[in-house]
């Protein structure tokens, strides 16, 4: 059979219905957008960035105001550590706790004006963060038997939220003994 030009028309018909075919389904599948995620408020982006950079503010002031607050607490024979507290009695010893060994801690949390919030003995296991921050980092300068007195910032204590006995941003002064 050959080409006529009947034949080249109705091929050409044919690719021009074939693309038209083609780019409708191409744009007609259109990719959905993502849903906001459940924590979000639904609030543009830059408004939520605001409040969260506004916390983060207020919350380093708030850490600022601690360390001015903890060091009129500062007597002699405190030395402040490179995490940010302050140990009475830390010395140099010959055999740390290591990480991942067992102690039997105790613990005694004063406000700095003196009053006992809460005291406990327990047996932990250093550096699985079982305790605050200042005194996890303390438990690894310490040895057995060795007792210190820390004073804490609320940032490194009990933070933010407190406990049931340590109302949150709250200073501490902490008795800290390993056996």
């Amino acid at each position: 059979m050959e080409p006529t030009l009947n034949n080249w028309h109705s091929a050409k018909h044919l690719l021009v219905g074939l693309c038209i075919l083609a780019i409708g389904t191409l744009t007609a599948c259109h990719k959905t957008q993502p849903q906001t995620p459940s924590y979000r408020s639904g609030k543009p982006t830059s408004e939520t960035d605001s409040s969260l950079l506004q916390a983060i503010e207020t919350n380093q002031h708030l850490a600022e105001e601690a360390d001015r607050a903890l060091s009129t607490f500062v007597s002699e024979g405190y030395a402040q550590q490179e995490l940010g507290y302050w140990t009475k009695g830390m010395y140099a010893v010959d055999r740390p706790l290591q990480a991942g060994e067992q102690a039997t801690v105790r613990l005694q949390v004063y406000s700095l004006g003196g009053e006992l919030l809460l005291e406990t003995t327990e047996q932990v296991t250093v550096g699985k963060t079982q305790m605050i921050q200042a005194v996890e980092d303390a438990l690894l300068q310490m040895e057995r038997p060795q007792t210190v007195s820390l004073l804490v910032p609320w940032y490194l204590a009990y933070g933010t939220t407190g406990t049931d006995r340590v109302p949150p941003y709250t200073n501490v002064r902490i008795e800290l003994s390993v056996q």
